[in-house]
């Protein structure tokens, strides 16, 4: 991700002039500590300035709202307002129910401050790199009752944890060690327990608007698990587009400039178009 950043420094990002954004930092949604998101709104915002939700990753069980900097960096100058959480980390006791649980409590607390703080209500974009991915899109699929989430965008994030055909790239010892943190029930191929299903964006039953971004020779998620989501959404005609980087690791570094660029332009696009 890292150098990704460097590519949409060097490719895309503009001067933000005489644009400036407020920020509120470490804002507490709920009583744990882990219960806060950083806000940063633009100057000269309305009711209809895009806002966008980044999501970090860190398979579930580590990572901090720092990690989504260089998204913050690069939408921000695009006069788009960012708010960027962090969220329970998953342990042998706490799952994505949880985690879920947080997510609505952050979108809540959104929608108290809205008109204290001149943004919108409605057509926010999530935005989620790695389990950040997964836990966007299964709250904008799953968890999202309000109706509030537009469009989710997806960077390498995990879409169905029960397909052991695409899983099966993956090191038994990864998929020991990281799904039952994030479902709460053993690893227990063929046969997995409904909790796998439960907790796969795959199977929501509500699909929104979705951008899948992944390298193509991610080795840590297979780039299948987009592809699988990317031909669900298309069959239930969901608009949805797929960018698979190519030679792209996890967090897209090893691509070409020419598709980082694609990808930056694609998301801004998805942005401004769901937002309206």
């Amino acid at each position: 991700m890292r150098y990704l950043l460097l590519l949409f420094f060097g490719l895309l990002l503009r001067p933000a002039g005489a644009q400036q954004a407020q920020t509120l930092t470490d804002l507490a949604y709920g009583p744990d500590s882990l219960q806060k998101m950083d806000v940063y709104l633009v100057a000269n915002r309305t009711t209809q300035t895009p806002l966008v939700i980044l999501v970090h990753g860190g398979g579930w069980m580590n990572g901090d709202k720092t990690a989504c900097h260089f998204m913050r960096d690069f939408l921000l100058p695009q006069g788009i307002n960012i708010v960027n959480i962090n969220y329970r980390l998953a342990t042998p006791q706490r799952h994505y129910h949880e985690i879920m649980a947080d997510m609505d409590s952050a979108v809540s607390m959104l929608l108290r401050k809205a008109d204290e703080w001149g943004i919108r209500k409605d057509r926010y974009v999530f935005w989620g790199g790695s389990a950040g991915g997964h836990l966007a899109l299964l709250y904008a699929y799953k968890y999202d009752r309000r109706n509030v989430i537009s469009a989710v965008t997806s960077l390498g994030g995990p879409t169905c944890l029960d397909d052991l055909r695409t899983l099966s790239k993956v090191k038994p010892s990864d998929l020991q060690g990281l799904l039952p943190l994030i479902t709460g029930d053993p690893w227990t191929p063929p046969n997995l327990p409904a909790g796998y299903r439960e907790a796969s964006p795959c199977h929501g039953p509500d699909y929104k608007p979705t951008l899948l971004m992944h390298g193509g020779a991610d080795p840590i998620v297979p780039v299948g698990q987009s592809e699988i989501m990317y031909q669900l959404l298309q069959e239930r005609q969901i608009p949805s587009e797929l960018i698979v980087l190519p030679n792209g690791g996890h967090g897209g570094e090893g691509t070409t400039p020419e598709a980082a660029q694609h990808m930056a332009r694609t998301l801004v696009r998805w942005i401004q178009t769901y937002s309206r």
